[in-house]
This record gives C-alpha cells, sequence and structure tokens, in this order.
C-alpha cells in the first residue's frame, strides 16, 4: 500500500523554560495534527520539558472526570493486551493513554531503516489491535544515540519512525491515525558515555491516546 507522507519542521517553544524540541525536529505526517485543538501538541511541549515527547503527547490528550476514567478503562484493556501479545517491548500505562518503547536494534540493523522480520510480527500485532481498539490516535517517535553527527542522526531517527509507520499502515492501519517524528540524538533517557546508554537510547516509541471521536463518544457515555 502507498502512504504519501508530508515534511513539516516542528519546533515548539516553552517561554518560561525557553525549552524547544530543537530547530532540526521533524515531523512526518499522514493526517490530522496531533489531538483535538492541538492539546497533544502542547502536550508535547511539557513532556519535552520532563524528557518525554511521547508521554507529554498522551498527557496532552488528556480529556479528566467521568470520560477520561472511561477512556482510561479502555487503554487498560488494550495495555493488557499489548502485553500479552507483543514481546520484546515495553508497554507503560500513561494518564488516558499508553506507551510502548522498542529497542530499535530488535527493529533494524544498525544503520538502516529497514524492518527486520521479527519486527514486522511484533508490528503485525499491534496494528492487529489498532483495528479492535480503532478509537485511538497514534504518534511513532524515532531517537538514536549521540554517535555520529546531529544531521545523520536526525534523518535516522525519521526515517525509521516512518518505517514502522508505513508498515503498520500497509497492515491496515489508517493512516490518518498515525503521525510520525524524529528526534534524533536530542532526548536521551541513559548516558551515551556507555554502550549500554547508548543502546538504551536507540528507540522507536509509539504513543497512542484517544481520538477526538473517541473523547467525545466517552463525554456522551458520561453524560457531559
Amino acid at each position: 500500500m502507498r502512504t504519501a507522507f508530508r515534511l513539516i519542521t516542528l519546533t515548539l517553544i516553552v517561554a518560561a523554560g525557553t525549552a524547544s524540541l530543537g530547530s532540526c525536529a521533524k515531523k512526518w505526517q499522514t493526517g490530522a495534527v496531533v489531538g483535538a485543538a492541538g492539546g497533544a501538541v502542547a502536550g508535547g511541549v511539557i513532556g519535552k520539558v520532563a524528557g518525554s515527547t511521547a508521554k507529554g503527547a498522551i498527557v496532552g490528550a488528556v480529556v479528566g472526570g467521568v470520560a477520561g476514567g472511561i477512556i482510561g478503562a479502555q487503554m487498560d484493556k488494550h495495555a493488557a493486551e499489548l502485553r500479552q501479545n507483543i514481546k520484546g517491548a515495553k508497554i507503560e500505562r500513561v494518564g488516558e493513554g499508553i506507551e510502548i518503547t522498542f529497542d530499535s536494534g530488535l527493529l533494524f540493523d544498525v544503520n538502516s531503516d529497514v524492518l527486520r522480520s521479527e519486527a514486522r510480527t511484533n508490528l503485525s500485532e499491534l496494528a492487529k489491535s489498532f483495528d479492535k481498539y480503532d478509537g485511538s490516535d497514534i504518534l511513532v517517535i524515532g531517537h538514536t544515540d549521540a554517535d555520529g553527527t546531529e544531521d545523520y542522526n536526525q534523518a535516522l531517527s525519521v526515517r525509521r519512525s516512518n518505517s514502522a509507520a508505513s508498515y503498520l499502515v500497509s497492515q491496515g492501519v489508517g493512516g490518518s491515525r498515525i503521525q510520525t517524528l524524529g528526534l534524533g540524538e536530542t532526548e536521551p533517557v541513559a548516558s551515551n558515555e556507555t554502550e549500554a546508554g547508548k543502546q538504551t537510547n536507540r528507540r522507536i516509541e509509539v504513543a497512542i491516546y484517544a481520538s477526538k471521536d473517541m473523547k467525545e463518544a466517552a463525554r456522551k457515555q458520561a453524560g457531559t
């Protein structure tokens, strides 16, 4: 299946902390802007300050109240099934959403954006879950370690997130549900001074959060 992607430069600045995603952060977009009224994008700024754009995107899409509880209950079920069916990934419930972290070494060979066969198996299981839980939106984020130049790492992170998202689309996930973002080496979760730390930093994150339609359905169910 052929999927068209549009390149957008994404620079988000927090005035109080003068924090940003960085002038080189780029987003490949298959659908609408993340979150209703830019909520998840605003959350991305919050998350960047806290060190996690993925978590920030989920936080930015939070509804809260009874409706948020309804969404959270569905995400609990989704996360439980993902833990059962997807091996080699960290699956974490965050707010009213889910964060999945894949070691990129399990997805790609060194310096490659071609998915390995075992990676396709895991992503196929993820795609099946999105068919069952069809009310969510998805942000796929690529990260690298600090080896190599910033420009190379940035481009590689974009290609890898784009590759993972394209495969999800090929497995039937609607392209309008997915965005991809490459952050290169700008958001490490471990030291780049050790091989173990570098391996941890080389990762793909998938943020799953309620779509606009899912939020509206939850509000109606909650009577708000």
